[in-house]
């Protein structure tokens, strides 16, 4: 039985171990998947000893599968500043004449160029929509459509300015006022006209009053409007009370 430990540096004293001895085999397909120094020493064993944890780790098909990753990327490096290509080389990595640039080799399509432009922007923005892009783009091949509102949008100048129609400061103070007015008062029937002149410094006419009121309080007013006469405005919390007074006043 072998006591040499290969996998990690620590004595077999450190942590729980186990003697292989049925699991050989998986141990040396193991190490012939990750390519490393490993094989032929435990094909020449019958046993070895150790630690628990590092023989899940080992054998592990995720953990084999990360390693295949990383030869792989480390294979990509060193090809690029390896030794002169042979002729079965250049075979090997076809040139296309129509997809990619004589002289660098880049490709020329236009799916390269708007992941071109597309990986630099997020440098440029700096803001979370950005590095949500960055981080899909790493794992994705299949870009969005040039013409999509998306990628459009995306490429322009991020100004951090809200888009719209600015609101008047002055017609926000106004409406409070009028906001204010209706809530403190005990009555809960008004007309445009005493509404408009609750603030006597800002103007604001009625179609912004009538928006304006709306968007306070929503399905809780009636507007009534009649040609020829003044409009209305009614809260509805208060609309069924006056109703019932103006029927008993009219029958008493």
């Amino acid at each position: 039985m072998s006591e040499y430990y290969f996998i990690c540096s620590k004595l077999l004293t450190e942590g729980e171990i186990v003697t292989v001895q049925h699991g050989m085999k998986t141990l040396i397909n193991a190490s012939t998947e990750r390519a490393d120094e490993f094989t032929e020493y435990l094909k020449e064993q019958k046993s070895v000893t150790i630690h628990v944890e590092c023989r899940k780790n080992y054998t592990r098909k995720c953990s084999i599968a990360a390693i295949k990753r990383q030869h792989e990327v480390q294979e990509a490096s060193t090809s690029i500043v390896g030794p002169p290509r042979t002729r079965a080389r250049v075979r090997e990595l076809a040139y296309c004449l129509i997809k990619q640039c004589l002289f660098c080799s880049q490709e020329l399509n236009e799916e390269y160029e708007k992941r071109k432009s597309l990986d630099s922007r997020p440098t440029t923005r700096s803001d979370a929509m950005a590095n949500a892009v960055l981080a899909r783009l790493e794992f994705e091949n299949d870009l969005i459509a040039a013409e999509a509102d998306c990628f459009i949008s995306f490429l322009k100048p991020h100004t951090g300015v809200k888009v719209g129609r600015p609101q008047d400061e002055t017609t926000n103070l106004a409406m409070k006022e009028k906001f204010t007015y209706i809530e403190n008062s005990d009555y809960r029937q008004f007309t445009m006209n005493e509404l408009r002149n609750v603030c006597k410094t800002t103007t604001v006419d009625n179609r912004t009053l009538k928006v304006r009121l709306k968007l306070r309080y929503g399905n809780k007013i009636i507007i009534t409007e009649k040609s020829g006469t003044s409009t209305f405005i009614c809260l509805v919390d208060n609309h069924h009370d006056i109703l019932n007074q103006a029927w008993y006043e009219k029958k008493n």
